[in-house]
């Protein structure tokens, strides 16, 4: 088993027991990618047919308003699952893209035949169950309450806490993005934050 395949299955118990039966169909939907920094995984408008999950790298997914400015919605990372969902749901293309931000090794989950399973698979509906729950409630919940409740410098500093290790290997002004800020700002905060801790 290739070591992609195996963090995979890792992932996949850590929210539900998954048998060697499921996982050999699981493993039939999978097909193994690399892409260079800079390279889209989804490149952005385009309709996707698979989802993916990274072995190795970070990507981000970001959208573009009607000026072309871009907003990164979230940044993946090694273990997680990014994809342009409501792409694959509505079958239809969004405005929307992800881009490798590192050398990555991914996995192509094919959309379609994995929907196929899941309706037939109550393990994997459990997983699913439970993916959802953390990570398309609970967490899109938390991040859109600290975009109203919290200034820049507190969600700033809430990112840190929650992504200590992608900080220093996010370009900066793709953070600054992130956090809904300009990067000159982003640069402020960081100083201030230094000069304040200098003094503590």
């Amino acid at each position: 088993m290739s070591d992609a395949l195996k963090m995979l299955r890792n992932v996949m118990e850590g929210y539900s027991p998954i048998s060697p039966t499921t996982w050999q169909q699981i493993v039939s939907l999978c097909t193994k990618s690399t892409y260079k920094k800079d390279q889209y995984i989804y490149p952005y408008g385009e309709l996707p047919n698979s989802f993916a999950f990274i072995n190795r790298g970070i990507v981000r997914l970001f959208a573009c308003d009607h000026q072309g400015h871009e907003y990164n919605k979230r940044f993946f990372c090694a273990g997680e699952f990014p994809g342009i969902m409501s792409a694959l749901h509505q079958k239809k293309a969004v405005e929307q893209g992800i881009q490798c931000l590192q050398n990555c090794e991914v996995l192509l989950i094919n959309f379609k035949a994995y929907r196929e399973v899941l309706f037939d698979n109550h393990e994997l509906m459990r997983f699913q169950i439970k993916y959802l729950e953390k990570n398309w409630l609970l967490e899109k919940d938390q991040r859109e309450i600290c975009l109203i409740q919290q200034d820049a410098t507190e969600r700033y500093l809430l990112f840190l806490q929650q992504n200590a290790s992608l900080v220093e290997q996010i370009p900066q002004y793709h953070l600054a993005s992130h956090l809904g800020i300009s990067a000159t700002q982003l640069s402020r905060i960081r100083k201030s934050l230094k000069t304040s801790r200098s003094f503590t």
